[in-house]
Formats: structure tokens, C-alpha cells, sequence
């Protein structure tokens, strides 16, 4: 199957797409593979702590600091107090943070260092912002609550997806919607970690030695439209680019085409200048024997002529003594001037041809005897009243021609030689006359 070359041309540009296309698939599974960013929640130093236990209430569990740089602590439990009871340390970050949204997370891994006979411990999450769609809360708080078993305590935590762990003993819940706001105003960050009741009696050692989430370096949705805004504009540039490479062509084929016309009509010219030149006397502007025998091969393409087809050959009187006297150069204005004349007193369907030298051709179909005589006579007067200048001197030229008339079915060559015996008999006459051929009654037309 043939490629036109529009098919052709189009080739380049859905590669191009296709190859954005793939590179833009490549680029959308990419981002599973991006490296993460972490980033350290704990330790701190901008923080502020403190401890929080029902002992304050009347219960009968108290907490104290163990190292308070390091979020350690202990808390103590007796049997009795309150029905539900609590220890624990609250970690207050301020607005320093007001920039991070720890709540929202691909991966959070928590190191805690406990010692005692608790089930379970309680890690939570808050943060604190200002209300805005309800004027009568001052502020709203999201948040997670992480439960852990005291056991997965000996090695590290790893929450994913918001309490998807790899941890079966770690398990988080919402406490309200994680929202995505747009709220620029500064948030506030909590976290706490607690004794999770019922707390068993005795002293039971804390502490939380780390927090470290990781996001990806951009959001999905960011990513995503991102590779679609770049595809599309890769690929309209591709478009562009193709669109304008076309256009280019296109004028450049037209300036081509148009080149071509103007070389091929200029190569036309140049054909007919040199056809011309081939079958036409440079010097006279008649015919030359080659061009002579181009028309013949139309006029009579088996050689034979028909009936009244009239022949007569011109001979310039004494043209030899004009050049031994005055040179070539007026034996060339004489030709070409004596031609111009001849030529002037002839019909368009009449042929014209330089045979040769001084002598001159002129063949004429549909013409018999009386009105080639006619025209004959015609030429001859024409060029003996003609005088031609050459440079100070006038030269007056005569001729003598040979009249011949085609029998039905004569050759030209059988007619050339008839008439060519009449110029004969012309030049031995005296010059300066008309003979017509034998086979026909002779006739002589002198000058006075």
C-alpha cells in the first residue's frame, strides 16, 4: 500500500503524540514510586508540656515527670478512685506549627518506650482552629485517636492511610472529619498520650521518643494535574509545531512550483528560440533548408505536390561583384534588405526559404501560372525600384528568377530542376527577367 505524502507528512507528529502519551502513562505510575517526604514531629524543643491524671479530681492515679525534655514520665496507679480514671501527658505545639497539617498523612511511625502491666496505651491527635461557618463555636477541632497494645510497644510503630497499620495491635479512629480546609487562619496542635482504662495498679513508666509522618513530595491530585496540563500543552505544541512546518512547506512547494513554471516556460522559449534558430536563416529571418523540409514533410508528406503548385528560385544578379567591391558586409545588408523585400510582397500561406548563397526559394500552393507570374513580377519590380544605403553609398539590387508550375502528382524535386533551368536560361538572358519552365508556353518579362 502507497503512503501519499500527507500520510507521510503526518508520520513525525503521531509519533511525537504518541510518545507524550506514553511518557504522560509513565509519569501518572511514577508517582507511586516518588520518594516521601518526612518530616519530624517529635522531639520538639517549641513545645509545651504537661501531665494529666485523676489524682487532681480525687481519683487515686498521679503522674510525675521522669525526664520532661524527653516526654518521659510515670504513672502510678492504687487500687480504687474514680470510675474512670486517667494518666497521661499533653504536648502543646502552639502556632509555630500552624503551617503543617499533621492530621493528614501517607505514613506516621511512632517509637514509644513503655514499661508496666497495661493492656493498652492512647495516642491522640488535635487540631484546633477557628470556626467559620458557626459563629457560636470560637473555634473547631479535628483529630485522631490511635489505640496501641502495650506489647507492639518493643519495636517501632508504623500507622499508614490513617490506621491502616502494619501493627495488628494499632488501631485509629476519627474523631471528626478530616477536612481539607482552605482556612488560612494560624491552627494550634495537641497530642496526648494516655493510660487507656481500665488502668492497672502500680507504677507503669512512658515515654514517647518520636513521631515522624511521611507525605508524598506533591499531593496526587497536584501530580496528576500537573501531567495532564503538560501533556496537553506538549501536544498542542507538537500540533503548532507540525501546523507550522506544514505551512512551511506548502509555501515553499508553491515558490518551488512556481520556480519550475517560470523555468519550465523560459525552457519552452529557449525550444522555440533554438527550433527557430534551427529552421530559420540567422541572417535573412527565412527559412533554412532544414526548416523547409520540416514544412514539406507536412505540405506533402510523400514528396509529391499538387496540381498549380507554383516554385520560383531567386538569384541576386552579379552578387559576387557587391562583395569583392564593397565587402561582406554590405553583401549581408543586401541579402537581408533584398529578403525583407521579397518577403514584404508575399502571401502568409507562401514559403520562403534561403537555399543557399544569394539564391532564394519561394513555393506557393494553389497558384497557376498567370497569378505566379503576376507575383513574380511583383517581386521583381519591388526590389529593382528599391535602393539600399549602405553606410554613405546606395546600392540598387536586381534579381532573376525561374518560374515553375507543378503537374498533378510531380515531385519536388523533378519541379526543382525545371525551374532551376528556367533561372538558368534567365541569367543567360540578359538577368533582370522572369523565365517560366519548359513544359509550359515560355514567357519573358523584361524591364524597360
Amino acid at each position: 500500500m502507497q503512503i501519499t505524502t500527507t500520510q507521510s507528512s503526518l508520520i513525525p507528529l503521531y509519533r511525537q503524540l504518541m510518545i507524550s502519551t506514553l511518557i504522560a502513562l509513565l509519569a501518572v505510575v511514577a508517582y507511586f514510586i516518588l520518594p516521601e517526604r518526612a518530616t519530624q514531629v517529635l522531639p520538639d524543643p517549641h513545645t509545651e508540656t504537661h501531665l494529666f491524671f485523676d489524682n487532681q479530681n480525687g481519683g487515686s492515679t498521679r503522674a510525675e515527670w521522669v525526664d520532661k525534655d524527653s516526654y518521659s514520665f510515670k504513672c502510678i496507679a492504687a487500687n480504687g478512685g474514680i470510675a474512670a480514671p486517667y494518666c497521661g501527658m499533653n504536648i502543646h505545639f502552639g502556632q509555630a506549627s500552624a503551617s503543617e497539617n499533621y492530621l493528614h498523612y501517607q505514613r506516621m511511625e511512632l517509637k514509644i518506650n513503655y514499661r508496666g502491666d497495661n493492656q493498652r496505651l492512647r495516642l491522640k491527635m488535635y487540631s484546633f482552629r477557628p470556626a467559620q461557618m458557626n459563629e457560636k463555636f470560637r473555634e473547631t477541632m479535628t483529630g485522631q485517636e490511635i489505640s496501641i497494645l502495650a506489647s507492639e510497644t518493643s519495636q517501632l510503630i508504623v500507622m499508614e492511610n490513617y490506621g491502616l497499620g502494619r501493627n495488628e495491635g494499632v488501631t485509629a479512629t476519627p474523631l471528626s472529619p478530616l477536612e481539607n480546609t482552605t482556612n488560612n487562619a494560624p491552627n494550634t496542635l495537641d497530642i496526648s498520650i494516655d493510660l487507656v482504662p481500665p488502668i492497672t495498679p502500680g507504677e507503669q513508666l512512658i515515654q514517647l521518643e518520636s513521631i515522624v509522618i511521611y507525605n508524598a513530595l506533591l499531593p496526587a491530585d497536584t501530580w496528576y494535574l500537573a501531567v495532564a496540563v503538560l501533556w496537553l500543552v506538549s501536544n498542542l505544541l507538537f500540533i503548532a509545531r507540525h501546523l507550522i512546518l506544514q505551512e512551511r512547506r506548502i509555501r515553499n512547494d508553491s515558490q518551488r512550483l512556481s520556480s519550475l513554471a517560470h523555468y519550465s516556460e523560459d525552457l519552452i522559449q529557449e525550444s522555440q528560440h533554438y527550433k527557430l534558430l534551427s529552421s530559420t536563416d540567422a541572417l535573412t529571418g527565412a527559412l533554412n533548408r532544414n526548416g523547409f523540409a520540416a514544412e514539406m514533410s507536412q505540405f506533402a508528406p510523400d514528396g509529391r505536390l499538387s496540381a498549380n503548385t507554383s516554385l520560383m528560385i531567386i538569384d541576386l544578379d552579379n552578387f559576387k561583384r557587391i562583395n569583392d567591391s564593397r565587402g561582406h558586409d554590405a553583401g549581408d545588408v543586401v541579402l537581408r534588405e533584398t529578403a525583407q523585400i521579397i518577403h514584404k510582397n508575399t502571401r502568409a500561406t507562401d514559403r520562403f526559404i534561403r537555399w543557399g548563397g544569394e539564391e532564394f526559394v519561394l513555393l506557393s500552393d494553389n497558384t497557376n501560372t498567370q497569378p505566379a507570374l503576376l507575383l513574380a513580377e511583383k517581386i521583381r519590380a519591388a526590389v529593382e525600384l528599391n535602393c539600399i544605403k549602405f553606410h554613405d553609398e546606395e546600392i540598387t539590387v536586381t534579381i532573376s528568377i525561374g518560374l515553375g508550375v507543378a503537374r498533378a502528382q510531380e515531385n519536388f524535386d523533378a519541379l526543382f530542376n525545371r525551374t532551376d533551368q528556367a533561372l538558368y536560361k534567365a541569367k543567360h538572358m540578359g538577368r533582370n527577367c522572369i523565365v517560366l519552365s519548359e513544359n509550359h508556353t515560355q514567357e519573358k518579362s523584361q524591364t524597360d
